[in-house]
């Protein structure tokens, strides 16, 4: 798999296409009878686990009943747009536009040694790429996918509860002065909080510039972590939220060492950590991670490697738990399809 400046003008034609042609959400995460209803499928018939018409083969790969991938074989750019239209949710009047920019030059130039790359800035879905052949023997493979995230990606914190063992990983980005991470923290967090056999939740850093109190009470949750006290100090600065975001930056530690003292913490010991920065290179490193796995804004919520767009969402929540639980899980499945693009 090779990764250029090509793959990213690659992004910009074919999948900003999608984008622009009004697809809101991919069917990606539908039922297998929800894809194969697709417009772009049309005069596709069944043949196995195949949807096939003429030189065009699309295979729905399928994890706790739904759709995380759909791989295209195909023998011209028509199929592989409606193959990877059918993945995008693309109107069928949509697929000329959709054709034209999969025709693209740079595309088709990237396409031959192949990648994976993300299909926009959000970092929820990929697509890989790869064109063989010449003249009428050129052969078109594509792949579109959820994207589900390793354990590599997140760096290892202590901010961690939860069983270990536990089926379900939450990986939690989040600014303590962001009223919507306030308002997780009050209801998803409770109860995930409150469920330890069924979901580990990881806390990372990822204060945001304009919150001029975030990178302070960051340190701060990170101080109160090494003495093994984060969600407690945690609990008192969501819950005491009104009092401190508004201070002045230098006025707000003298606020974090009362909340340290009403959690159990050492007072001096973390009045000393905090007046020192001792975490600041942590909190930067937690921010440089979220950065790398597409986190855009807070907050943000990772399930089992799969970002969540509305934690909040019970349904959305339970197929992510049934994809990514499933045997073979969503991960293994997809891993396995994008060794053809390499």
């Amino acid at each position: 798999m090779k990764r250029t400046n090509l793959v990213l003008t690659a992004r910009v034609v074919a999948l900003g296409a999608a984008l622009t042609l009004g697809v809101s959400q991919a069917q990606l995460m539908g039922t297998p009878a929800q894809l194969a209803a697709q417009p772009a499928l049309k005069g596709f018939a069944a043949q196995g686990g195949l949807l096939v018409s003429g030189g065009t083969r699309v295979t729905a790969d399928v994890a706790g009943g739904r759709v995380v991938g759909v791989l295209v074989e195909a023998d011209s750019v028509d199929g592989l747009a409606r193959g990877l239209g059918a993945g995008w949710n693309v109107a069928e009047k949509d697929l000329p536009k959709l054709t034209q920019n999969l025709s693209n030059p740079a595309l088709l130039a990237a396409a031959r040694t192949g990648y994976v790359d993300l299909t926009d800035d959000s970092g929820t879905d990929l697509i890989a790429l790869k064109v063989t052949g010449t003249g009428s023997a050129t052969r078109y493979l594509g792949y579109v996918a959820v994207k589900i995230w390793p354990d590599s990606a997140f760096p290892p914190v202590k901010a961690a509860v939860g069983t270990a063992g536990a089926p379900n990983v939450l990986r939690v980005f989040s600014d303590f002065q962001c009223p919507y991470c306030k308002q997780l923290w009050d209801s998803s967090m409770r109860d995930w909080r409150a469920a330890p056999a069924s979901f580990r939740v990881v806390h990372y850093e990822f204060p945001l510039s304009f919150h001029r109190n975030a990178q302070g009470s960051a340190e701060a949750s990170e101080c109160a972590g090494a003495q093994g006290k984060f969600w407690a100090f945690a609990d008192q600065l969501f819950a005491n939220f009104a009092t401190w975001t508004p201070l002045d930056p230098k006025d707000a530690p003298a606020k974090y060492a009362g909340y340290a003292k009403a959690a159990g913490l050492d007072t001096a010991a973390f009045k000393t950590c905090v007046g020192q920065r001792t975490f600041r290179a942590d909190v930067d490193a937690q921010m440089k991670a979220g950065v790398g796995v597409n986190v855009q804004g807070t907050p943000t919520v990772f399930l089992n490697g799969m970002k969540l767009r509305n934690y909040s969402d019970t349904a959305e929540v339970a197929q992510v738990r049934a994809v990514t639980t499933a045997t073979p899980g969503a991960a293994i499945l997809i891993d396995a399809r994008l060794k053809l693009f390499r």
